[in-house]
């Protein structure tokens, strides 16, 4: 019978950071935790095996460490700025992924986040959508081009996950939009005017549709963008291309 490898133990390090990740995701934000003597001398650890531990959890945005008088161990939050920023690196580090596999996942997400995003009562979020749209609209004479259109069309799909209310929905898009549609599009498009203009036009029917509240119209314009953002790459744009291998 073929043995099952133990897995490595962890660090003296690990386990301490794991204590100590425990015990923040317990307490508020921005709370004092201690001075670092008194946290060494409470888990039992050295001050360079603390501070190493620390490090982990400084880089993970959980802990902020304040030198000096009035200084020790503090909690903290991670942005979701932070985690998407961490997927983002993650998926950099994958092959590329196909247009009909992010269009997949987009689908699944995107009509939930409209149903959400229909019933926003959020005046400030509302207010940047009317003012996309007012935006648009005076833009539709000077057309973006397509590697510019599409970090646009990233900021616009982040604003309507915020409007969902759903933070998990919000993380999902803005990682598949910040990472697929932002950091990989690339600018060898060769499409024409006219499909310019039907990315333009299904954005803009979007965020209409969004402002009217309607969510079964919202989710009619959104089946009508995805169908075209699904046909892209065959008309011109290869929105995600494959790496060459060496």
């Amino acid at each position: 019978m073929r043995k099952i490898p133990l897995l490595k133990p962890s660090s003296t390090a690990d386990r301490v950071a794991n204590i100590l990740r425990e015990r923040i995701l317990g307490m508020a934000e921005n709370a004092y935790m201690g001075s670092e003597a008194d946290i060494a001398a409470e888990i039992g650890v050295s001050m360079p095996t603390l501070r190493q531990a620390s490090r982990m959890l400084e880089y993970e945005e959980l802990l902020v460490v304040k030198p000096g008088k009035g200084g020790g161990y503090f909690t903290r939050r991670p942005t979701i700025e932070t985690a998407i920023k961490s997927a983002s690196q993650y998926l950099s580090a994958k092959d590329l992924i196909s247009n009909a596999s992010f269009m997949d996942a987009a689908d699944s997400v995107v009509v939930p986040m409209l149903i959400g995003a229909v019933k926003c009562e959020d005046v400030a979020l509302i207010k940047k959508l009317e003012a996309f749209i007012v935006e648009q609209k005076e833009s539709a004479d000077n057309l973006l081009p397509p590697e510019e259109s599409f970090k646009y069309s990233a900021d616009f799909m982040g604003l309507l996950a915020a409007m969902s209310g759903n933070i998990l929905i919000e993380l999902f898009v803005r990682i598949l939009w910040n990472e697929v549609s932002t950091s990989r599009t690339k600018t060898s498009y060769n499409g024409s005017q006219d499909l310019i203009e039907l990315n333009y036009k299904t954005r803009l029917g979007l965020a209409e549709a969004v402002i009217s509240q309607d969510a079964e119209l919202a989710i009619k314009a959104w089946q009508k963008r995805s169908k075209f953002l699904r046909t892209w790459p065959r008309r011109g744009l290869h929105l995600l291309p494959q790496r060459r291998h060496s």
